[in-house]
């Protein structure tokens, strides 16, 4: 599970690493807005496209037996990109980048959720957010003084290297099933692909009730981080440097919040705690928006991000707990594919609010809306559902098995 997890925080700083090199050299090239945003579509839509075709490599195949072409079709992209200059051609090698870890993201993540039953299933999702939450924060800082030590290609020559520990990992998880186990599980083909993920999240009340509640948050969050700039230069007058700051006290908040969650969640019901951290997140985005304080925006944005790291490792514990095994690629793949559409829509609203009203006023109506989503998806009526029966495979007692 451990060489899982750390597979995984590698690849996500690769991905951070290429994001914050391609954005500076498109910025120094004076691409303007399109480029940056054509960046961030190609890092965003290939997980909704290939959800179908991540679902059903994931649910079909073994970790170990997909990995290793994965990996080195990642390095070969990278390495690829690095000998490219056009930026058309970048944005498309990029998009290719990104429709590879869409397939692989679903076979790690459900590859540490097989390797963590019972009451390591909290912990398994507390290391797919940490994980996620350190690659992006370490990414971005370090993405940057290579690129002013090394350029552009000798960025995405590291970021290639990184993406060697993919097939690396495959070496440490289970052999592959036999042919007879993998005839048997053929059987159930039907339940893989985008649409047998979203049926399976709808299926489980209380599961698809977090999955909503998540996906508003998702877009709340990202229309804030579009007017954060705004409201840490323009309305506190601040530096870039306490912008900087602002930014890495959310993802610390996010990753101390999610490593609280994978031990509190251990053997404890997640509903009522998951509808409190989005009640704090919504709390404290309305108290950014009156508060004056730059100390207090420390504070709250640390909170917040505690809260949304909570929220996370919740959402993926009761993932785990309710979905089989069978299907579990599937449903992560598309629940993966809901968040980037949440995501991508919260960006085409963005400009249009931020034109129209002052950055305060967003982060109020993004607090509105998560109290007032929170309220209509009535979260805490689906408390005692959340305790749904593991799977039989689920319930095994952990002390047999091995966290490494």
């Amino acid at each position: 599970m451990t060489a899982i997890a750390a597979t995984f925080l590698v690849s996500c700083l690769g991905d951070g690493l290429a994001i914050t090199a391609l954005m500076l050299d498109f910025h120094d090239r004076g691409t303007g807005g399109f480029g940056i945003a054509a960046l961030f579509g190609a890092m965003s839509v290939p997980s909704i496209v290939l959800a179908g075709l991540a679902g059903r490599i994931s649910d079909r195949q073994p970790a170990r037996r997909v990995l290793p072409p994965l990996g080195i079709a990642l390095v070969a992209v990278c390495a690829l990109m690095a000998a490219a200059h056009a930026v058309v051609l970048l944005i498309a090698l990029f998009t290719v980048l990104s429709g590879l870890m869409a397939i692989a993201a679903p076979v790690f993540i459900k590859a540490l959720l097989q390797a963590a039953p019972g009451p390591l299933m909290s912990r398994a999702g507390a290391l797919v957010s940490m994980a996620s939450s350190l690659g992006f924060l370490i990414g971005p800082g370090v993405g940057a003084l290579l690129m002013d030590a090394i350029g552009l290609r000798g960025v995405l020559l590291v970021d290639a290297v990184t993406y060697l520990a993919v097939p690396v990992v495959a070496l440490f998880l289970p052999a592959p099933p036999t042919t007879a186990a993998l005839s048997d599980s053929a059987e159930s083909d039907h339940k893989s692909g985008f649409l047998a993920g979203l049926r399976i999240l709808v299926q489980h009340l209380p599961l698809a009730r977090m999955v909503l509640i998540g996906l508003v948050l998702t877009f709340a969050l990202q229309v804030t981080n579009v007017v954060e700039i705004y409201l840490v230069r323009d309305s506190y007058r601040a530096s870039a440097t306490v912008f900087g700051l602002v930014t890495t006290a959310w993802a610390a908040g996010q990753i101390a919040g999610a490593a609280i969650a994978g031990r509190w969640f251990a053997e404890r019901p997640t509903a009522r705690p998951a509808a409190l951290t989005v009640l704090a997140v919504g709390a404290a985005l309305l108290a950014i928006a009156t508060l004056h304080s730059l100390p207090g925006l420390f504070i709250l944005t640390a909170l917040a991000g505690i809260a949304d790291g909570a929220f996370g490792v919740a959402r993926q514990t009761t993932l785990g707990r309710t979905i089989d095994s069978a299907s579990r690629g599937s449903a992560v793949a598309a629940h993966a594919a809901l968040l980037n559409s949440a995501t991508i829509a919260a960006l085409m609203c963005s400009g249009l609010v931020a034109s129209l009203v002052q950055p305060r006023t967003v982060y109020a109506l993004a607090g509105g809306l998560l109290l007032l989503a929170l309220t209509a998806t009535h979260l805490y009526r689906g408390v005692g559902s959340t305790t749904t029966p593991a799977p039989t495979e689920q319930r095994a007692a952990p002390a047999a098995l091995s966290t490494d």
